[in-house]
């Protein structure tokens, strides 16, 4: 049995990139670390550059991505997977890129189209609501033969407001990574600009504790019995949120749900906790999102017709 292995580096305004490793193949969920420190960042968890397969890009946010960064992809060959008005504004905004998309490396993914990176790892780029347009979740299932995924993770790191589509994205998944941005009391009496405040409650921001904690509870009761398995917080505001405000708040969202549940909350200054991730005993419990299912077959009698670029806090 292949055992994949989960890693938040770094998650925070700061600077921003998860490592999956799964049969092979390495795949970082942004790259918002300048290259010494991401260098050593993927050491602390005995891992290294050579273990990267590809990079697949959320947003274009400065704390998602680094020029430098890109120039490391390009000489290490690293293809970086990102929607095409990303690659249009990093053309014009990172000094980078342009080597990086004559050397071949430059991938368009398109919403709801899974990205197959490997024959066992898919992608799936969900559009959420964040003020850098088009910003991306990630749905991403890793299969071992059976019919079924082997596992899932729901990556959410940034946006103002989750939907109900999110929530049925998200279904079944064991990993369930989600912004837990700030403690909307604690926003509202920073002494931040009154601008800044109001776009980070806003819909096109970050999700306070309570609405992370709404969400995690939607996608729990959603997704059958001893899922999620692990919740991971990401993107804490280090001004204002406490780890401990986020942690009680997700244990909240699940004890009627799944207390069993692991709470991992993310970090700026060091990797968080690895999640291993393998096919689990209960997996034929795994609620399926109904965009996934088989469609019905039907006898048809005719035939159908057709019918801010900038940082975040």
């Amino acid at each position: 049995m292949t055992t994949a292995r989960f890693t938040v580096l770094a998650s925070g305004s700061g600077g921003n990139a998860t490592l999956l490793e799964y049969d092979g193949f390495g795949l970082l969920i942004d790259c918002g670390l300048h290259p010494r420190f991401l260098t050593a960042r993927l050491q602390s968890v005995n891992a290294h550059w050579d273990r990267v397969s590809a990079v697949v890009l959320t947003h274009t946010h400065t704390d998602h991505w680094k020029d430098g960064t890109l120039a490391d992809l390009c000489a290490r060959r690293v293809p970086l997977f990102a929607h095409p008005q990303h690659f249009e504004h990093l053309e014009r905004v990172a000094p980078s890129f342009p080597a990086l998309r004559a050397a071949g490396l430059a991938r368009a993914y398109a919403p709801d189209v899974p990205i197959e990176l490997s024959p066992r790892l898919s992608c799936r780029p969900l559009r959420v609501s964040h003020d850098s347009v088009p910003t991306f979740a990630f749905r991403i299932d890793g299969r071992d033969g059976e019919p079924h995924p082997a596992w899932a993770i729901g990556y959410a790191a940034d946006l103002g407001c989750w939907t109900p589509e999110l929530v049925e994205a998200f279904a079944g998944v064991d990993v369930l990574a989600v912004e837990y941005n700030h403690d909307e009391m604690m926003e509202r009496q920073s002494q931040r600009p009154r601008f800044l405040v109001e776009r980070v409650l806003g819909d096109f921001g970050h999700l306070s504790n309570t609405q992370a904690a709404a969400l995690t509870a939607a996608v729990a009761a959603r997704s059958g019995d001893g899922f999620p398995a692990h919740l991971v917080q990401l993107h804490l505001s280090k001004d204002c949120n406490r780890p401990e405000l986020a942690a009680v708040a997700g244990r909240e969202a699940l004890v009627g749900l799944n207390p069993t549940t692991e709470v991992v909350t993310a970090r700026q200054d060091v990797a968080a906790k690895t999640i291993l991730l393998a096919r689990r005993a209960n997996s034929a419990a795994r609620a399926v999102p109904r965009s996934a299912r088989p469609a019905p077959k039907r006898r048809t009698v005719q035939p159908t017709l057709p019918g801010f670029d900038g940082s975040d806090w």
